[in-house]
């Protein structure tokens, strides 16, 4: 039996000490705030996206960044053993196959998920240890000891060490701030000699250079097509977007988000969007064509919102005009911003409105089968504070319950 520390009170923290616990070590959870999960309680828009119900062989293909370092990670704890083990301590869940087959908690409330765990930790005598953070490592030998502690709010207190065989660190990454997720363990690993990956915001919603955008501001568009291309490399997403008053939102823009965000930091990006992938060009002029007595938004708005297509023509300087007035050349410049409308990203929202955080403790420090340090003996990494980020969609909360149980594990 070892005397194990757990930093971190959320989802790969909380996974960390069950798995550790469970395989009878005496475990000491760390957590900044007064309560556990309080990112976890933001996933999903409060709704709490547990996971994603696909095979766990197609969730490598959803990670943006060292998907291969996770494959012991998955295999050890897959989003199906993750459903049986929320079973078997009561918290009851849904999919929703028509949202990208999504997984929440059935009545949509991070809360009761949140108390399970907790109770669960009570139940196999993990202690937890409240409104305290971690301020450094205790290090003898290249062999972590235990940790430095001292009060959360309070400025200049003496850190108070508190001493254990194995160290899990589960703190996050910088996104979401303010639940105590501030990036500070970085400092820490780095001084013990861990590479630190630039960390960069992820899945953000992006700045348009167009400032029309914000003349659309709260129309969503369903399942549209975004496209780039980055160094000769084709990238493209689907899914729903939501035009705001600085540019767009929305899942599928989270999404291109994670691919474009380390050229973003240096220059600006151009992306192509389809608003209507499934339709062809010779389709949506048939619609247009086909009540020649009609105005164009008479016609359109069948197939887009209609302050869209309002919009959308006081932007190309075209009138209203019926069918059979619309010339073949503005015809064309319609169907052109229709099915490939340029945009100019100059930037993300940045960390105060990234969900996850690209970047972090390079997977080469890390065992993958594993998850301890290979700079420090007994130092184990888990969940977001390693280089590792996925689409949105549960994958990310996957990451941190996988990289958590293997960890404890691992011990």
């Amino acid at each position: 039996m070892a005397k194990v520390i757990v930093v971190g009170g959320g989802p790969s923290g909380i996974m960390a000490a069950i798995s550790a616990a469970q395989n009878n070590h005496k475990v000491t959870l760390i957590e900044r705030n007064e309560f556990l999960g309080k990112k976890l309680k933001l996933t999903g828009g409060g709704r709490c996206n547990i996971t994603n119900n696909r095979y766990i062989e197609d969730f490598f293909d959803k990670v943006v960044n060292n998907n291969k370092f996770l494959y012991s990670s998955f295999y050890s704890f897959t989003n199906e053993d993750l459903l049986n083990y929320l079973s078997s301590i009561g918290v009851e869940y849904k999919i929703e196959e028509e949202n990208d087959l999504k997984v929440y908690t059935k009545n949509d409330k991070a809360l009761d998920l949140i108390k399970s765990l907790e109770d669960d930790l009570k139940s196999k005598n993990v202690e937890i240890i409240y409104n305290k953070k971690v301020t450094d490592l205790i290090i003898e030998d290249n062999e972590v000891k235990g940790v430095l502690i001292s009060d959360n709010e309070e400025e200049n207190t003496i850190s108070q060490p508190l001493y254990a065989n194995k160290v899990i660190l589960s703190t996050g990454g910088k996104s979401y701030a303010h639940t105590g997720s501030d990036g500070n363990i970085y400092q820490v690993l780095e001084k013990y000699g861990h590479t630190i990956t630039k960390t960069l915001p992820a899945l953000c919603p992006l700045k348009t250079a167009e400032t029309w955008v914000k003349n659309l501001q709260g129309i969503s568009m369903k399942n549209v097509k975004i496209s780039t291309k980055l160094k000769k490399k084709k990238i493209s997403k689907c899914g729903d977007m939501i035009f705001t008053h600085f540019g767009i939102s929305g899942p599928v823009v989270l999404i291109i988000d994670s691919y474009i965000n380390k050229v973003l930091a240096g220059e600006h990006v151009e992306i192509f969007i389809d608003f209507m992938q499934n339709t062809s060009k010779e389709e949506i002029v048939s619609l247009i064509r086909n009540n020649p007595n009609k105005n164009i938004s008479t016609n359109l708005k069948t197939i887009l919102p209609d302050g869209f297509v309002k919009e959308l023509l006081n932007i190309l300087n075209l009138s209203d005009v019926k069918g059979n007035s619309l010339t073949k050349e503005d015809e064309n410049t319609i169907i052109e911003n229709i099915k490939n409308m340029k945009l100019t990203i100059t930037s993300s929202l940045g960390f105060k409105g990234a969900m996850v955080t690209c970047g972090g403790v390079s997977t080469k420090d890390v065992d993958a089968s594993t998850l301890e340090s290979k700079k420090i003996n007994n130092l184990f990494i888990t969940g977001e504070l390693l280089d590792l980020d996925a689409e949105t969609g549960g994958y990310n909360l996957q990451i941190a319950f996988s990289t958590g149980y293997l960890a404890g594990l691992s011990l």
